[in-house]
């Protein structure tokens, strides 16, 4: 399966930087669904005469399972992109969200890090443009190469003269 971006370049529209959702983003669903999986192993092995602690251990690791699927499956399906032309992101599997911002309109982009972002290596990025702003998308991997990249596409468009 292609994904959206793919699908939506016009002819001879070229990717230039394809950023990524960071698995830290979901580090908290990921630790919860293993949590829960480990108690549902747990409660497996204490529990393997049957009864009640049986059924609760089979639902916490099904539920851990879904924490850690759901979180995965976000991750995947997020998609933030820079193409010679256009900012281009996407959200969402069963029901989506999609914004484009051609590179004529856009006016900066800001890139958020705290503490843990600095140290592993993402951010938060919001593209600011003339007369509106796409919604920042957390925790997207190596966010200063995004700027670097948008910045050297700035840099390479041609001066618009007022003659």
């Amino acid at each position: 399966m292609s994904s959206y971006v793919d699908s939506v370049l016009s002819e001879g529209e070229r990717i230039v930087y394809r950023a990524n959702v960071t698995h830290w983003k979901y580090f908290g669903s990921y630790l919860l669904g293993v949590l829960l999986l480990a108690g549902g192993a747990t409660g497996w092995v204490m529990g393997a005469q049957g009864g009640s602690l049986l059924l609760m251990a089979l639902a916490a690791s099904g539920l851990g399972l879904c924490v850690i699927l759901v979180a995965v499956v976000r991750r995947n399906t997020t998609e933030l992109v820079l193409t010679d032309r256009r900012i281009i992101t996407k959200r969402g599997f069963l029901s989506r969200s999609t914004v484009e911002m051609n590179l004529s309109k856009v006016e900066s982009l800001q890139v958020n890090q705290g503490l843990m972002g600095r140290m592993f290596n993402f951010g938060d990025v919001s593209v600011v443009g003339t007369g509106s702003s796409l919604e920042p998308l957390h925790g997207i991997s190596n966010p200063l190469e995004l700027r670097k990249k948008l910045g050297s596409m700035s840099d390479a468009a041609p001066a618009k003269s007022n003659t």
